[in-house]
């Protein structure tokens, strides 16, 4: 069973106290998400990782990774109501952009929108945190060993540092990574859980077979959709328990 840990070790994270740890957890997380949107570069032609605040330049289009910070920043507006005795109430503006970015993964999957944002509906916020900060990194290029946001990410550097955004710790090794998760199985698997393929990890995006990872050399961060013989071959687990 793993234990959530404070993020980053952000000082003005770790000086606050609203008496909930899934509250300085939430917190924390926007936090970070803040200071990481002002270090990400232009990963590709029409790929731009900005600031969701700043105006997008003439002739530019939205891209998927934009709309998932933003719905990241959006979970500001719950961290401060966040109490352990109850769940936390999500705004109408965050439920707004999630079911928007998750209309736009399943549109790019071909699979059901409804089913897809009913999925991320039900898991619980730090499942949401982790699935949209991985989202955020969709374009960025493979690289072995690597876990640079924006920059290059391998396989556990995704989910690494897609759990580091909502408060946990995971080990850098794929197998590590799984064995320390609570096993779950694609029927009790939340949106944002890990999917292992022997040598591999990857992120359970919640409907459709669909999960997001970052593949091998020469590949970037992509969505996809499990056939038949990888699903039989992977194993399920939430690094959150």
């Amino acid at each position: 069973m793993r234990s959530p840990l404070t993020p980053n070790t952000k000082p003005s994270c770790e000086s606050q106290s609203d008496g909930s740890s899934v509250g300085r957890r939430l917190r924390c997380a926007v936090v970070v998400v803040l200071s990481l949107i002002s270090t990400l570069v232009p990963l590709s032609a029409g790929v731009a990782h900005a600031a969701p605040a700043v105006a997008q330049q003439k002739g530019s289009v939205p891209q998927l990774d934009r709309v998932a910070w933003t719905a990241l920043m959006a979970l500001e507006e719950i961290s401060n109501g966040v109490r352990v005795d109850r769940p936390p109430v999500l705004s109408a503006k965050y439920v707004a952009l999630r079911s928007q970015v998750a209309a736009l993964v399943a549109m790019r999957l071909s699979i059901s929108v409804s089913g897809l944002s009913e999925a991320w509906a039900r898991a619980d916020a730090e499942h949401q945190i982790a699935v949209l900060a991985a989202v955020s990194q969709l374009g960025v290029p493979y690289r072995r060993f690597a876990m640079q946001p924006g920059v290059a990410l391998d396989c556990s550097g995704l989910t690494t540092f897609a759990w580091g955004e909502a408060g946990f710790s995971l080990h850098r090794n794929s197998t590590q990574q799984m064995r320390s998760a609570e096993p779950r199985n694609i029927w009790t698997a939340q949106a944002g859980d890990l999917v292992r393929y022997p040598g591999h990890i990857m992120m359970w995006l919640g409907s459709g077979l669909g999960v997001i990872h970052s593949p091998e050399p020469g590949r970037s961060v992509e969505l996809k959709v499990l056939g038949s013989y990888s699903l039989r071959r992977s194993t399920f687990g939430d690094p959150s328990e």
